[in-house]
Order: C-alpha cells, then structure tokens, then sequence
C-alpha cells in the first residue's frame, strides 16, 4: 500500500465519522427539540340529572407520569360572561397514555356552556413536573359544541 493510497483512505474515514457524528447531533437535537405536550381533548358534554357531565381525554406526552394535576377552569355563557370557576384534578396519567376523565358541574345545563377556558393549573405532581411546566406544555382540542381554550 502507498503512503497516497494511506492518506486517502484515512481521510475517507475521518470524513465518514464527522458525517456520522453530526448526523448522530441533528438527530439528538431533533428528538431534544420535539415538544412534548399533555392534551386535553374536551370530547363531550352531556347532560346527568341537574347537572353538565363533561368528558375529557387527558393524553400525557410528556417523558415523566403526571401523579396528579388541578386545572382550574372558566365557564363561560352564551353570552361571554363568566359563569363560574371550576377545579378539576386528572388523578395519575402514566407518560405516553391517555385517560378518560369524567366532571359533574351542578345546576349546570350543557346548552349554557359555550366557552371553557383553561385558566391555571394549580398543581401538577410528577418526577420534575411544575405547575408552570404543566401549563406551557397544555394543547387543548374540542370535539363538542362547547369551545376550549387555553
């Protein structure tokens, strides 16, 4: 072997493992860089005796469980006005799940809801996890005639 042949070949190889490691980096800046997102799907709204039953799909995508987390939420009327704050608590949704979660809101008509708004979360329990981080990660989504917001 010449030392030509040499130099080439070992700069073929150096090249080959500086494109390795920067793609190996843009792939571990793109898995860092997705977001990562807990969302809340109103699914639907029902009515239970005197009471507004709502259903929401609560999907965890975040890396840690959620133990428990409180939204604190607005209702609003047919015609903007506030109506009245709720708290509700999700209990544990393990990271990568989905649980169904289910709220009674009394001497409450489903028809007079027309707007709920994530307001705050007051907590959120989990490895790491924040009230704030928990609130800037929420996506929310309706699949009924009740619009959410966050």
């Amino acid at each position: 072997m010449s030392v030509s042949s040499d130099r080439k070949r070992s700069g073929l190889v150096q090249s080959l493992a500086c494109v390795a490691l920067l793609a190996a980096g843009t792939t571990t800046a793109l898995a860092e860089g997705t977001p990562r997102s807990i969302s809340i799907e109103l699914n639907g709204a029902e009515a239970n005796g005197k009471a507004c039953r709502l259903s929401f799909v609560v999907a965890n995508g975040l890396e840690q469980s959620i133990d428990d987390m409180a939204l604190e939420l607005v209702l609003f009327d047919k015609e903007g006005r506030v109506d009245r704050f709720v708290v509700v608590r999700t209990a544990k949704v393990p990271a990568g799940k989905s649980r169904v979660r289910q709220f009674d809101i009394p001497e409450t008509t489903c028809p007079s809801i027309a707007r709920i708004l994530v307001n705050d979360v007051k907590e959120c329990a989990g490895a790491g996890l924040t009230p704030a981080a928990c609130a800037e990660s929420i996506q929310v989504a309706s699949r009924s005639d009740i619009k959410f917001e966050n």
